[in-house]
């Protein structure tokens, strides 16, 4: 954005002038070399550390996204994902003013229930191929729709001369090299067999690059691509790959994200396999036999991991019965710092959000009103943090 870009450059200026300012100070009262290596090697160091423009990691779960909410995009059964339809989720107006909601968007689909295919095994239907692997990349890169819906938004309202003060990230969900898949099809005059990790992992690799090229091609203005997303949600089969799809992000300068189910295989060990960001499923709402308690574990598990935590809700809010376990996150979340604290995922089921916020239902009004004070909240003191950094940089 060019408000970044302006701001960069001032930094760029003050810091060659602190410089010089120290250099010609050692020159004039004739200091030690040690004094002289200070000046020239310490101080500046400590300033890039301050530096908010710097690709700086949160010490718990290394991503710069405060709220990162799942848009279930591509296949034939789900919203279009207009900038209409995505409004909801980026910005809020009421009574008291414009507000930022949620700062990351991660693009995923791991299903489609008319065409019968999926991206993610265990939904029992058909393995994706290459084809659909593609296809699905023309569905998350459509014209008007998901990234490309999230970047007019952000264009329209910097023609008000509203703009956030960090960039809104975006993470692309790689669709799972099934293990024993024998059928994806062909790459570079070779067929893929996916019972062998080098096929596996080129596969990834080539959705990975197709990605950047379809990003690359959009030149946006105003969003950020952050990262890819590990879209099974266990390391089971498949683990010993993972660390070797983090190698290639490396060399794009990606991240590598990951929401793992409650007790996944190997989720504790998230940051050794390669993931930049984990978060952790509870898993609570979808099971009305689950007590309360799985959510004060869960968000023990994910303190102790160093991980974020996940807000799960569908459109199943509507039902009074279940509608409490909502709020029963909410609750354990600010009991357990979470809120506080926290990175955090949110699962709302493929479009419960956009609904909840079109709802005349008073109750369901009354959830909008209360999650989207929380993200608000977050945010503002988030760019707080993001200002102070700035301010720490310039002294």
């Amino acid at each position: 954005m060019l408000a970044d870009s302006v701001f960069l450059l001032t930094l760029k200026l003050r810091s060659y002038y602190v410089i010089q300012v120290h250099t010609t100070a050692v020159m004039l009262i004739n200091k030690t070399v040690n004094l002289f290596i200070i000046c020239l090697f310490i101080l500046p160091s400590c300033m890039n550390r301050d530096n908010p423009h710097r690709r700086e990691s949160q010490p718990e779960t290394g991503t710069d996204i405060t709220d990162l909410v799942l848009i279930y995009h591509g296949s034939t059964h789900r919203p279009d994902w207009t900038a209409d339809e995505l409004k909801p989720y980026v910005y809020t107006e009421n009574e008291s003013g414009f507000h930022w909601l949620f700062d990351g968007f991660l693009f995923i689909e791991i299903f489609d229930k008319i065409r019968e295919i999926e991206w993610d095994p265990g939904f029992g239907y058909n393995t994706a191929a290459k084809e659909q692997w593609e296809w699905l990349l023309d569905r998350y890169f459509a014209s008007g729709k998901g990234p490309d819906a999230l970047e007019s938004i952000l264009d329209s309202l910097a023609d008000k001369d509203i703009a956030p003060l960090r960039p809104r990230r975006v993470v692309i969900s790689i669709p799972c090299p099934v293990y024993g898949f024998t059928e994806w099809g062909e790459l570079n005059g070779k067929d893929l067999d996916f019972s062998r990790s080098e096929d596996q992992v080129a596969a990834a690799c080539w959705f990975i690059d197709r990605s950047l090229e379809k990003w690359n091609s959009k030149k946006y203005k105003h969003i950020q691509l952050d990262g890819f997303y590990w879209v099974h949600e266990a390391a089971g089969k498949d683990f010993k790959i993972i660390p070797l799809v983090k190698d290639y992000l490396k060399q794009k300068k990606m991240k590598l994200y990951w929401i793992p189910y409650w007790n996944a295989e190997r989720a504790g060990n998230w940051d050794s396999l390669g993931f930049d960001c984990a978060y952790q499923q509870p898993n609570y709402f979808f099971n009305k036999d689950i007590l309360y308690q799985r959510l004060n574990d869960a968000c023990g598990f994910s303190r102790q991991q160093g991980m974020g935590m996940e807000m799960e809700f569908d459109n199943n809010v509507a039902k009074p019965l279940i509608r409490q376990r909502f709020y029963d996150y909410i609750r354990s979340f600010e009991e357990n710092g979470v809120w506080a604290e926290s990175r955090v995922a949110y699962y709302e089921g493929g479009g419960a959000w956009l609904k909840m916020t079109r709802s005349d239902d008073p109750e369901m009004k009354k959830m909008v009103e209360k999650l989207s004070s929380i993200i608000i909240d977050r945010q503002k003191k988030e760019d707080i943090k993001y200002r102070n950094r700035f301010k720490n940089y310039l002294k």
